[in-house]
């Protein structure tokens, strides 16, 4: 619980809060940024909402990641966070404390030992985690996030679901939600209301394996180098309360 960014330090107080329970409807940017790191290189590129072809040149080697919002297998920033959300704080001594229904993948198989010749550096597990065997389904699952102390903003930490099994594709534990809060009333009049999300961000990131185009000329460095990299894709919005 500490951990959901800037705002985890307030997840064990009772002070005042404004209320954010209830249905939220999202506006969502029209762009999506996406950033590729690979070692100490950062690449940044701009696509349409629903993805594209990311196209980056790295020691002077041109690399496509395939960033479909289309697929089952990949969750985009929109997708993460739905047009509608429903927000509680079910824990009145702990009124920071909030829970998102959100999108979230499941295994619909069995998570097992990987095989240590398939895992390692230079694969998609390199930390040889417990994988999926079987398919990344789409789901839902309610997202623990903190309100700050001020009261006018909250992070929420997405969640990195289950491992790759160097197929499917799985959210690595960057990703992440957070916005400013707009507030009416005040708690001194015990009528204090969030109405608005205002600045908002989600970020969900992948390991570069996952996305990445093979190239049968690529060298064995630098295809190493391409599969533990990292895409990072980003998408701004706004919320209403209804």
């Amino acid at each position: 619980m500490m951990g959901a960014g800037g705002g985890g330090c307030a997840a064990n107080s009772s002070s005042d809060v404004p209320d954010v329970s209830g249905t939220w409807d999202m506006t969502y940017d029209d762009s999506l940024a996406v950033r590729v790191t690979i070692g100490g290189a950062v690449y940044d590129q701009g696509l349409g909402a629903t993805g594209g072809m990311v196209t980056i040149d790295h020691m002077g080697q041109p690399i496509q990641f395939n960033v479909d919002c289309a697929s089952p297998a990949i969750v985009c920033p929109s997708e993460q966070w739905p047009a509608s959300v429903e927000v509680t704080q079910p824990q009145p001594n702990f009124p920071h404390r909030m829970w998102v229904t959100l999108p979230g993948q499941t295994c619909s198989g069995t998570l097992m030992d990987p095989d240590p010749a398939a895992c390692g550096e230079g694969t998609l597990n390199p930390n040889c985690e417990q994988v999926c065997d079987g398919d990344l389904l789409q789901g839902s699952r309610n997202v623990f996030g903190v309100i700050n102390e001020p009261g006018d903003h909250f992070d929420l930490l997405l969640g990195a679901g289950v491992a790759t099994n160097g197929l499917n594709c799985a959210l690595l534990g960057v990703s992440s939600a957070n916005a400013d809060l707009s507030t009416t009333g005040s708690a001194a009049t015990s009528d204090w209301t969030a109405t608005t999300m205002d600045n908002g961000q989600v970020v969900v990131a992948y390991a570069g394996g996952c996305l990445w185009v093979a190239d049968p000329t690529m060298t064995g460095d630098l295809r190493a180098a391409v599969l533990s990299a990292s895409l990072e894709l980003r998408t701004g919005f706004t919320g209403t309360k209804r």
